[in-house]
């Protein structure tokens, strides 16, 4: 009697671990952000493509900057609320032709809107000396609907690549670090007068996602693979096991 309670529990057990595990396996989002009138446009739009484990996100044209943004936005369909720590990879990041102000990263905005308030953990291209050697990464926020977006210029550089970065929110502050070691030691993004956080107040649920923009007058198109995402240390985005896993993923996205 006593090993089938213990074989029962252990069952209850794994099956609520198994449950937890999965709660975070699905449902994003795809939006492109934009258009004609986007900071540096025309945006004509971007896609997202669903790999092992993470994605590949593109974007042509546009820029997360100023007070129009143009920019895919693959996001966690309901949004997240309260204090959390998100992280994940850039494993590599180009702009053809090359621009130093491709950005990628995690965006937490108070809306699907070109003009919506955010904060933007902005990491610039591999394949662009100026960007690798001195823009390196920042982060950006704007304050207001239809506002300016700040600071400019330089951030943490140089990178290295794979390079995996932190967002923590506690509140209405923001925290931004970055690692070289697949998250095993973070270290701050603070740079010259760049600092490493921030404060925005928006109201829950928040937007959370990985954003791209391509830049220089709608010329360049953003490539960035970006893998390992977690939330408060859990997958977001389990590893595509079946065909037909990716499929109902990719369809739902498309339904969007």
């Amino acid at each position: 009697m006593f090993d089938r309670i213990l074989k029962l529990s252990f069952i209850v057990v794994m099956v609520s671990l198994l449950l937890a595990g999965m709660a975070w396996a699905a449902n994003w989002k795809v939006a492109n952000i934009g258009g004609d009138d986007s900071e540096q446009g025309p945006y004509t739009g971007g896609d997202v493509e669903f790999i092992s484990g993470g994605f590949i996100i593109t974007a042509t044209g546009g820029d997360i900057w100023s007070n129009k943004l143009g920019c895919t936005l693959a996001y966690i369909d309901g949004g997240l609320s309260g204090n959390f720590t998100i992280e994940y990879t850039i494993v590599e990041h180009t702009g053809e032709p090359s621009t130093t102000w491709t950005k990628c990263g995690v965006m937490v905005a108070q809306a699907v809107d070109p003009e919506t308030p955010f904060v933007f953990l902005a990491s610039m291209p591999s394949n662009n000396d100026d960007a690798f050697h001195l823009k390196g990464c920042k982060l950006v926020t704007r304050p207001e609907w239809a506002g300016e977006a700040t600071p400019g210029s330089d951030g943490f550089a140089p990178l290295r690549w794979p390079v995996t970065y932190k967002l923590v929110r506690e509140g209405d502050l923001f925290t931004a670090s970055l690692s070289f070691d697949g998250g095993a030691t973070y270290q701050s993004v603070a740079a010259g007068d760049k600092l490493d956080n921030t404060t925005l107040a928006m109201d829950d649920p928040v937007v959370v996602g990985i954003a791209i923009n391509g830049h220089n007058a709608g010329a360049t198109t953003g490539t960035a693979t970006v893998i390992d995402i977690k939330v408060n240390g859990q997958d977001v985005i389990s590893a595509v096991d079946s065909a037909g896993k990716l499929v109902k993923t990719w369809a739902a996205l498309k339904a969007y």
